[in-house]
């Protein structure tokens, strides 16, 4: 009869000990290229958050008129903080397929372009009036009308498509503005740092055309207290806090990882990322 020989005691411990370490072993570099996934997969998100309030906030700012010493009818800025700002916002660029009457104006569709249609009861239109004098701008002005009624057809001559935009009341000046005239259509905004339901710091947006319109988030995580900031400048560079001086606007934005996330490989010290951007928007009217 043959010996067969099994393992000892001391082969066995062995035996689980090196299996113990290698599946330890194993169990780190997965914990690790977790972690490490997880943190690279919060800052690109951090990153790509930033990089699009850079891209949104400036052209939502762009467009904003400012007129040295003018009042609030030609001034664009209606109020502004370091952390809150409220405008008139462009929203869209047509021109008049026939002049326009004390109560409607008639936008040729092929030309009309912007970021949507006009909306009765929201949106309000500039018309451009030509002065006296063709051949200079000193004497031309925009003027300011209400939109009541939109409504949409073959309404140019001819039978071409068109946006028709009622006037209520009637506005005697408009009657002055020539076929072809530009006309800008917009919205009052407000751009704010506010906190959400659940106490994180957030970039909104609301329209203040709108009656009992709530913030919208636009952004977010950003840092508290200072996660979204507007510095405001004249044509010199220096800071302003005269709305008809303001020629560029130096916009901050400081965010936060959505979950906290290591700075290494360590387990430990779990927190929020930071990251900023800041850039500076040029005022469309900033050559004035």
């Amino acid at each position: 009869m043959r010996n067969h020989r099994g393992f000892t005691l001391v082969e066995i411990l062995i035996s689980l000990i090196i299996m113990g370490m290698v599946t330890g072993s194993i169990y780190t570099l997965l914990n690790t290229t977790q972690r490490v996934s997880r943190q690279q997969s919060e800052k690109t998100e951090l990153q790509s958050n930033i990089r699009a309030g850079a891209i949104i906030v400036p052209a939502e700012l762009r467009e904003i008129n400012v007129v040295t010493g003018g009042g609030l009818p030609q001034n664009d800025i209606i109020n502004m903080s370091p952390t809150s700002i409220r405008y008139r916002a462009m929203r869209g660029l047509g021109f008049a397929c026939q002049a326009p009457t004390t109560t409607e104006i008639r936008l040729l569709r092929s030309t009309f372009s912007g970021y949507r249609d006009p909306v009765a009861n929201r949106d309000s239109a500039y018309v451009f009036l030509e002065g006296a004098d063709a051949d200079h701008s000193t004497d031309d002005s925009w003027l300011a009308v209400p939109i009541t009624g939109v409504a949409t057809g073959n309404v140019c001559p001819g039978g071409v498509a068109g946006i028709t935009l009622t006037i209520n009341p009637a506005v005697a000046l408009l009657a002055g503005a020539g076929i072809r005239a530009p006309v800008r259509t917009w919205e009052v905004m407000a751009l704010q740092l506010y906190v959400s339901a659940d106490g994180q710091s957030w970039l909104g947006a609301r329209s203040v055309s709108t009656a009992g319109e709530t913030m919208q988030p636009v952004l977010g995580p950003l840092t508290n207290a200072d996660g979204f900031g507007l510095t405001y400048l004249d044509s010199t560079g220096v800071a302003t806090v005269a709305t008809d001086k303001v020629r560029s606007i130096q916009v901050t934005i400081k965010g936060l990882t959505d979950q906290a996330i290591t700075q290494g490989t360590s387990s430990h010290g779990l927190a929020n990322m930071r990251d900023s951007l800041v850039t500076q928007v040029t005022l469309r009217n900033a050559l004035r």
